[in-house]
Formats: C-alpha cells, sequence, structure tokens
C-alpha cells in the first residue's frame, strides 16, 4: 500500500483488453487472463466508465478489501448487473407490463432483506450462525454417499454410449441434483428448478438484456418465491429431514431466528452457489485435464492428487472471476484514493493470477501452497458451502477418471465457447468420447 495515495484517477481505456471483456467479446469472454495481466501492470486500481466502479486487480490489494467488511460493504456484491440492480430499473419502467413491474417490485422488497453475500455485519455474523451448522465438515462428509450415488446415476446414463456432451449430461445435473434434493425439490421440477436458476445468474456479468429476457427473468424469479413460500409453509406445520426445516428452526441464543425474506433470499444464494459455480468448476477442471496428457496420466496414477488438482482449478478458472464492495467512506486502495460511495469490482480471478502471490502464476502446479487463492473469497464473506464445492468436484473427476476409460475431448466439436458474462466463468459444451462400456 503506498503511503501517498493519487488524486488524479487512472481509468481503463474503453478499447482495452478488459474493456472487451466487458463488452463481452467471444475472445476475451474465452481467454480473459492477458486483459487482467495488463490491468495488474498499468491499471492495479482503476476507473472503468462501463462499470461505473474501480477495478482492483491485484492480489494484496484485493485481500486488503477483503479483511475490512466494514470499510467496504457488500450490500451490493453483484454489481450493476444483479438481478437487484435489474428490478430497479424494471419495477417503475413503462416499457414492461404491470406484471413484470410487480414481479420487480417483489424482488426489491425482498431484496430490503440483504442475506450472507449482499449482507454486512453485524448481521451477517447472525445469519452465518444460524445457517453455518448446515454445512459443518460432518454435514459434508454425510453428503459424499448421496453425491458419489448421483454421480454414478449420471454416469451409468451415457456410459455404454462412448460418447457425452459433459456439461449437459454430468457437471450440471451432479450439484443440480444434490442441491435440489437437499432443498427437497422432486426430481420431476429438475428442469423448472434449473429454469430458476438460470434467471438468477442471467444478468450477472452481462450490463446488456433484452426487454424480452428481462420479462422471461423476472417470470421465473417470480415463480421460485412463489414455490419456496409454500414449501416454508408446509415444513412449518409439518417439519422434514432437509435444509428448509434446518433453517426455520435455526436458533442462536439471544438471536432473533431467520424472518421469512431473509429465508427466501437465502434459498436463492444456496440454488446459484449450490450449482452454477460447481458446474463451471467441474467443466473447466475436466476441459484442462483433457487438454493435458501428462497431467491425466499423473491423476489416473495417483489420485491422492485430485484434491490439489481440483484447487489448482479454483485458482485458475476461478468460477466467479470477480465480486463488487462499496466504499463507507473516503480511503485509499492500492495507493489510489477512492471516495465514500463508490464501487469496487475485486477481480478474484486476476489476483489468482498475480506473480506477487504465486510464483509462475499461469502453470498448474500439484502444491499445497497454492491453495490461498480468492476463488472463495476471503475473510468474513468467505464462501459458506465451499467445502461442499470441493468435495462435489474432487468426487466428479475422480469418478469420471475411474469409470471412463480412453476418455478425450471429442475433436469435431467446439469445446471453446464461453457463456456471455465477465463475472462467471461458464463453459458452454464439453463433448467428450470414451472407449463404451461393455
Amino acid at each position: 500500500m503506498s503511503d501517498a495515495p493519487q488524486t488524479t484517477p487512472p481509468v481503463i481505456p474503453a478499447d482495452s483488453g478488459f474493456g472487451k471483456l466487458l463488452d463481452l467479446e467471444p475472445g476475451s469472454i474465452g481467454c480473459p487472463f492477458p486483459a487482467y495481466r495488463d490491468l495488474r501492470e498499468q491499471h492495479p486500481v482503476a476507473w472503468s466508465e462501463r462499470l461505473n466502479a474501480w477495478v482492483v486487480s491485484r492480489y494484496e490489494d484485493i485481500r486488503e478489501v477483503l479483511r475490512d467488511p466494514i470499510a467496504f460493504s457488500s450490500g451490493s456484491a453483484s454489481g450493476p448487473s444483479s438481478v437487484t440492480s435489474l428490478a430497479a430499473r424494471v419495477a417503475e419502467s413503462e416499457e414492461y407490463s404491470e406484471a413484470t413491474r410487480r414481479q420487480a417490485r417483489r424482488r426489491l422488497r425482498l431484496s430490503a432483506s440483504p442475506v450472507l453475500l449482499n449482507c454486512d455485519p453485524p448481521v451477517h455474523r447472525r445469519q452465518r450462525g444460524l445457517v453455518s451448522p448446515a454445512f459443518t465438515p460432518r454435514r459434508v462428509t454425510q453428503m459424499e454417499p448421496q453425491i458419489q450415488r448421483t454421480a454414478d446415476e449420471l454416469i451409468d446414463g451415457f456410459a455404454a454410449k462412448g460418447r457425452a456432451e459433459l456439461i449437459a449430461d454430468f457437471a450440471l445435473p451432479l450439484p443440480m441434483t444434490v442441491i435440489a434434493r437437499i432443498l427437497g425439490v422432486p426430481t420431476s421440477l429438475m428442469s423448472t428448478f434449473k429454469r430458476w436458476s438460470d434467471a438468477f445468474t442471467r444478468g450477472v456479468g452481462a450490463l446488456d438484456l433484452t426487454a424480452e429476457e428481462i420479462t422471461d427473468l423476472f417470470q421465473s424469479v417470480d415463480e421460485f418465491y412463489d414455490y419456496f413460500t409454500e414449501r416454508l409453509a408446509e415444513r412449518r406445520a409439518e417439519p422434514a429431514d432437509d435444509l428448509l426445516t434446518d433453517l426455520l428452526s435455526a436458533r442462536l441464543e439471544g438471536e432473533q431466528p431467520l424472518t421469512e425474506d431473509e429465508l427466501l433470499q437465502m434459498l436463492v444464494q444456496f440454488l446459484v452457489a449450490g450449482n452454477e459455480t460447481t458446474t463451471n468448476l467441474i467443466s473447466s477442471a475436466m476441459r484442462r485435464l483433457l487438454t493435458d496428457a501428462d497431467l491425466l496420466h499423473e491423476l489416473r496414477s495417483d489420485p491422492d492428487r485430485i484434491a490439489l488438482f481440483v484447487e489448482e482449478c479454483l485458482r485458475l478458472e476461478a468460477p466467479t472471476q470477480g465480486m463488487f464492495r462499496t466504499a463507507t467512506a473516503d480511503c485509499e486502495v492500492g495507493g489510489q484514493a477512492i471516495p465514500a460511495g463508490a464501487m469496487l469490482y475485486l477481480v478474484y480471478a486476476s489476483g489468482n493470477r498475480d506473480e506477487n502471490a504465486f510464483p509462475d502464476p499461469d502453470a498448474l502446479v500439484l502444491d499445497a501452497s497454492r491453495g490461498h487463492h480468492l476463488a472463495f473469497g476471503r475473510g468474513e464473506h468467505v464462501c459458506l458451502g465451499a467445502n461442499v464445492a470441493r468435495r462435489e468436484a474432487l468426487i466428479a473427476v475422480r469418478t469420471l477418471l475411474d469409470r471412463l476409460d480412453g476418455i478425450r475431448l471429442d475433436d469435431t466439436a467446439d469445446a471453446t465457447a464461453y457463456s456471455p458474462s465477465f463475472m462467471l466463468r461458464s463453459l458452454r459444451a464439453l463433448p467428450i468420447v470414451f472407449q463404451p462400456a461393455v
């Protein structure tokens, strides 16, 4: 940190690599890492007109912000491209139907009760204390048989074919099925559950959605709230052995239980964090593995190293590329003066490749010393479900290698396209071929 903050704000050029990333140019979305390197070298803390935020790209500067949840609020963690930000635009806009405006106003009302990701101390500490028992190491261990069973069932569905689209057939339904079962959602609603999840992530990292896309988004968001409002009422009347009942019954001495609005917003975050990011982690990990024959051989020979591999994939291919914070008072980050009320975009994926934090940062190194990455955040807001995601990814990779001989990418299909988001690293498809099971 510099002793003398800069007073003239550096601005990221619109035609820079990062500017192209914000414009969702396919090449930049597919490989944003040169743009991140340029930020670290030329604009480590700089203003983005497009984001209306300060972009922070060096590891230590990001860590400094994450260490202080009071000075840097998480109230708008998803930034200008969140569902809540869209709702604020739509709620009173005559461009949309009254039904869509009503749905947007419902989202705004619920968002007035921020939870976990979007919440600051001391409320955040209360909420985390109430829900953290559901994510203890013991609970995660108890989930393992269910994760393994789901992985095997999915592979059973395509093992005899000799080919699969690994995202649609495996990386997506694995965490989706696990979180759905945890939330008590029946298998018959799985496609609807996925549509709801897509709605909550559709606007994240995409600054320009059409009116039709926004209308469809809020329709799905409203359906989600309706469904879980009914399920919460059922669990109050008749408790079950699931997460909904755990949340309803959670108590801390001297603290208020979770409100209905808090519960609904938490379920949104569990839905998204419980499947979207894990899908992205599994698919990115497998793509990297299937483009490195030596690494594939190493992990087949020594499966105990798969956990280190997953950790490096988190660092190199962070499913969430960054998050936002808001300065609560005039401050300084990386030698740059930041005014109160300004937003900051913390580029986790850039910090994860900072050469001052990771020697040879672009290389995949199976070494436990690389585990201080930022993929799950740091400090008070470190991801509550991080160990669940790690375990799902480890089981996914291990099971695929165990059960599919000769697995490789299908070179007749495209496995390079990513979804249009500068915040979520989401591979669109991963076609594979292998020796069919006899």
